[in-house]
């Protein structure tokens, strides 16, 4: 192993003492990813950063190994939060800079949309799949993100919250309201593959930090439903933070999703999901068209004469409900609720403190 080789393992094994860890891979696709992102140089300043960012002060004395000066390491820390790979902000009490880690994701992949290189979309391409049990809390039981059903698929049988309604999401955000492309659509378009979807707005954020950044476009709240729609009716999966009150969601599909895509290759998908419904076929309605198969992500429907829903595989996104053309697929509420976190600290708290209690 080279000394660069080294620093990248050692950043690599820093990562993944975060609460949204960067496990490492037996192809090596890990180290990939960070070289794709880091310098030598960054990626072993990086090590001295944590999760929630600290001064500048602190990560001098954390570095003096380095020979640097304090204003060496913050022209290199500024340059980094510029390049999008770590965090910076300012307390606002001291007026003292702040430097801190990104997770992968959602962090440093999602902070590059519109700049992702070649390079970068074949890392995330081969790592996705070492990396998504970690993204969808294999360990720790809460997942970054939650599943829920398009408006379709819902009626008055069901028993939704206005966590799992995506109407009442919208409904709920205070502003601005503000659509971005699809990282991940971006990064299949790089490497030669294009989405079977002709949307690529289509990460609905209620962030300011992103149209700072010209990431994302401001848009009215009326757009934005109708934006909603026209991903309901393209078959597309709703998936809005795992949190209760969620600022927006994402419009996922099977075929560039980086979740989607790589969770569907498990044997038991809606295991890691957190999802509070799953579909159901009603045997005498069904025609045994194969609608279903077409245009679940999961792979959960298997169609013999009729078709019958796998529930280790539904994710309960409702795709298949508006689309069978027999109406006989219904959306069902799970006997046992998943009640999300209060909000992203949260989130990230009881995530943390699982990983402690395993470790």
């Amino acid at each position: 192993m080279t000394q660069d080789d080294q620093i990248y393992r050692n950043l690599q094994i820093h990562l993944n003492k975060m609460p949204i860890g960067f496990p490492s891979s037996e192809s090596g696709t890990d180290i990939k990813v960070l070289k794709a992102y880091f310098t030598p140089d960054e990626a072993l300043l990086a090590t001295y950063l944590e999760y929630n960012p600290i001064t500048l002060k602190k990560i001098h004395s954390r570095a003096e190994s380095l020979g640097l000066t304090l204003e060496e390491i913050e022209t290199k820390l500024d340059s980094m939060v510029q390049k999008r790979i770590i965090s910076g902000d300012v307390n606002l009490r001291t007026s003292k800079k702040l430097y801190g880690n990104l997770p992968y994701a959602i962090g440093f992949f999602e902070t590059h949309i519109n700049r992702l290189t070649k390079e970068m979309a074949v890392a995330f391409d081969e790592y996705s799949q070492p990396f998504i049990t970690e993204f969808l809390g294999e360990k720790t039981g809460f997942p970054q993100m939650r599943t829920v059903p398009i408006n379709a698929s819902i009626t008055h049988e069901n028993n939704v919250m206005s966590y799992d309604n995506a109407r009442e999401i919208l409904e709920n955000v205070i502003g601005p309201y503000a659509i971005a492309p699809c990282v991940c659509v971006q990064a299949r378009e790089l490497i030669g593959k294009k989405c079977e979807h002709n949307m690529i707005e289509r990460c609905m954020v209620n962030s300011q930090s992103y149209l700072d950044r010209g990431d994302a476009r401001e848009i009215s709240k009326e757009e934005a439903v109708k934006i909603l729609q026209k991903a309901e009716e393209s078959g597309l999966v709703i998936q809005p933070g795992n949190v209760k009150n969620a600022g927006g969601f994402c419009l996922c599909c099977g075929c560039c999703c980086g979740i989607l895509s790589h969770a569907k290759l498990l044997d038991k998908p809606a295991e890691l999901f957190a999802t509070n419904y799953f579909s159901e076929v009603d045997g005498e309605e069904c025609t045994g068209c194969r609608t279903c198969e077409e245009v679940c992500p999961m792979g959960a429907p298997i169609v013999n004469e009729v078709s019958f829903i796998n529930r280790e595989r539904c994710i309960g996104c409702g795709v298949c409900v508006p689309k069978c053309p027999s109406e006989a697929i219904h959306l069902r509420d799970k006997e046992e609720k998943i009640v999300p976190p209060e909000n992203g600290a949260d989130l990230i708290m009881k995530i943390a403190k699982k990983k402690m209690e395993l470790n």
